[in-house]
């Protein structure tokens, strides 16, 4: 889900971040995409040290989640049936900082996994039309569809909207 966010977002601040840092352009390999397998992205050497440290941090919880279920006589594969020692379903990492998820009863946790997983399910479709529309057009998500990703108070339909709503509210000096 936060790569449904961060992939438009990435492409939206590189270019202002690399002017006010004086930064090399890590989205010029790619003419200003998101780095992907597809446009060649990941293949430079300053994407290199985010990859390895993201691998080495998903080695790392897969590392824990071993060492906790061979504790448990589980193997590598296996989970606990129930809430017991091992306390936790697949992929629930007990991260809840704001305490949602603790006070909710029985079903109404089951209907927040639900809902998790369709939104889950519906970043990963939209991921995959950031990379087909990137692949197809040959340019980056933000410019090949702009109505999505500009903000509002910049399309001239909205500015032309707010002129003529509030254009004349004002107190001119022919009016005093």
């Amino acid at each position: 889900m936060l790569a449904a966010v961060a992939w438009p977002l990435q492409e939206i601040l590189n270019p202002i971040l690399t002017d006010v840092f004086q930064l090399k352009d890590v989205l010029e390999a790619s003419n200003g995409a998101s780095p992907s397998l597809l446009n060649g992205g990941l293949f430079q050497l300053e994407v290199l040290p985010a990859l390895l440290l993201f691998g080495y941090g998903a080695g790392q919880l897969e590392q824990s989640d071993l060492k906790t279920r061979s504790e448990t006589d589980l193997k590598w594969n296996e989970y606990a049936n129930s809430f017991g020692y091992f306390g936790r379903t697949p992929g629930d990492f007990r991260f809840d900082p704001l305490n949602f998820y603790k006070p909710l009863s029985f079903s109404d946790k089951l209907a927040v996994q639900e809902k998790e997983l369709v939104n889950g399910r519906v970043a990963m479709l939209a991921v995959a039309s950031y990379i087909a529309t990137e692949v197809v057009t040959q340019t980056p998500v933000v410019f090949a569809t702009p109505l999505l990703f500009e903000p509002i108070i910049f399309s001239p339909w909205f500015r032309a909207f707010m002129d003529a709503s509030f254009g004349t509210a004002g107190i001119g000096p022919t009016t005093l």
